[in-house]
This record gives C-alpha cells, sequence and structure tokens, in this order.
C-alpha cells in the first residue's frame, strides 16, 4: 500500500511516531511471509527481527510512497531464502493449523508445496496467500513479470495434479491458515514503538553529537580568526 508523503518525510528524519506508522502497514505481510515461507516460527520471527532492524538503516533512501512496500516485501523473500537450509516438518509446519488434527491429505498437499522449487513456492504463497497481483510477485521476487507468472503456473500445475479436485479446498485453507499468522493488530504499535525506540535514539544522539562537534569546531575557528584578525589588519 502507497504511503502518505508527509508521513515518509517524517519518517526519513527518525520520528519515531512517523517510523511505527510506516512500519506497521507493512509488518503484517512481513511477519506472514517469513512465517509462510519458511514453515517455522522460529526461523520466520528471526527474519522478521532482521528485516526490521535493517529497514530501519535503509529508511532514509526511501523516496517515493511505494518504496517501503518494495523493500519490506523484497528483503523479506530474500532473508527468508538465506533461512532456507532450516526445513520444517509437519510437526511444527506454520500452514498446518494443528498438525494433530490435519487431514492427511492436506498434510501432503503442504510438503509438496514445500518440496517445490524455490521460485515456485514463493510464486504460489505470494499468490494465493499474499494475494499479490503478478507485478508485485514480480517485484518481490526480484524477476520479470512473465517469469513470476510462468512460476506461479507450475506451482499450480504440480500441486493441481496431486490434489485433484481438492485442489481449491486446500487452497483455501493454506490461505486462511496463512493469514492467521499475522499478529494482532492492537499488538503491531507497541511492539514496533519498542524496537524502534531502541534504534532511533542512538542515531539521533549520533546526529547531535556530530552538530555538537561541528559547532565546537566552527566556534574555534571562529576564536581563533579573532585572534589573529587584529595581526593581519595592523
Amino acid at each position: 500500500m502507497p504511503v502518505d508523503e508527509a508521513l515518509l518525510s517524517r519518517a526519513r528524519k527518525y520520528d519515531r511516531a512517523a517510523v511505527a506508522a510506516v512500519f506497521a502497514e507493512q509488518y503484517p505481510s512481513v511477519y506472514r511471509i517469513a512465517l509462510g515461507l519458511s514453515g517455522r516460527r522460529d526461523v520466520g520471527m528471526g527474519v522478521v527481527r532482521w528485516v526490521t532492524k535493517q529497514a530501519l538503516r535503509a529508511l532514509p533512501g526511501w523516496k517515493d510512497e511505494d518504496a517501503p512496500q518494495r523493500w519490506f516485501l523484497h528483503h523479506t523473500i530474500l532473508t527468508t531464502r538465506r533461512a532456507s537450509k532450516h526445513q520444517p516438518d509437519k510437526s511444527n509446519d506454520t500452514l498446518i493449523d494443528d498438525p494433530r488434527a490435519a487431514a492427511p491429505e492436506y498434510v501432503a498437499f503442504i510438503r509438496a508445496l514445500r518440496s517445490l522449487p524455490f521460485q515456485q513456492r514463493e510464486a504460489f504463497i505470494l499468490h494465493h496467500g499474499e494475494r499479490l497481483n503478478e507485478r508485485w510477485s514480480a517485484v518481490t521476487m526480484d524477476c520479470s513479470v512473465i517469469a513470476a507468472a510462468n512460476h506461479l503456473k507450475a506451482a499450480d500445475s504440480a500441486l493441481r495434479a496431486l490434489a485433484g479436485d481438492r485442489f481449491d479446498a486446500y487452497v483455501n485453507k493454506l490461505t486462511r491458515v496463512y493469514h492467521k499468522l499475522a499478529p494482532d493488530e492492537q499488538l503491531i504499535l507497541p511492539k514496533l514503538r519498542g524496537v524502534i525506540a531502541r534504534h532511533v535514539w542512538p542515531r539521533r544522539i549520533a546526529g547531535l553529537l556530530g552538530w555538537l562537534i561541528l559547532l565546537g569546531f566552527l566556534g574555534a575557528f571562529a576564536y581563533a580568526a579573532w585572534k589573529i584578525w587584529p595581526r593581519l589588519v595592523f
């Protein structure tokens, strides 16, 4: 979702309320993608923390209203890829809401999804779970729109061959489970404010110290100039 230009401008200056508001817009998607793609809550939460921390550093470079969404989506995917060596199993897969009660056929569907090539898996979850269109899936995955569409088509074809006429039912269930992965909206802002405060204050202090050093240098220069000026004139 595009960000209000005035809000983004304040956020780039590390106004804490503005930063929290901008991040809160993207946080649910980051959460869902990280946990949904990794399949593990511990890995997904590690991705969320890393992406949030890196976003605070990248923030000054966000120049247009779509920049926050582009950055968060793309870097969540990149970070999740780097964590892909930590694979889930059917006992802890985030797309299986209750492993003890889940239908074996649905579990097999999720296991088949996990076995797909990573770009097909990403395209499937971004489209069916996150409801991204082909353009935003391409932006997120850093590929062309045609490539994103082809990855999705291949994933759909492979999983439809497995699920048969239960394909739509399994996709609907996956979507329901996927959207439960994001935290309650009432918890997002308090959590973000704490993270942001820990990172913004050191930056502000460093900025203030930089100004104080500059003012001290200018003061020393002015004093030295004042002391030698009479000699230069007379």
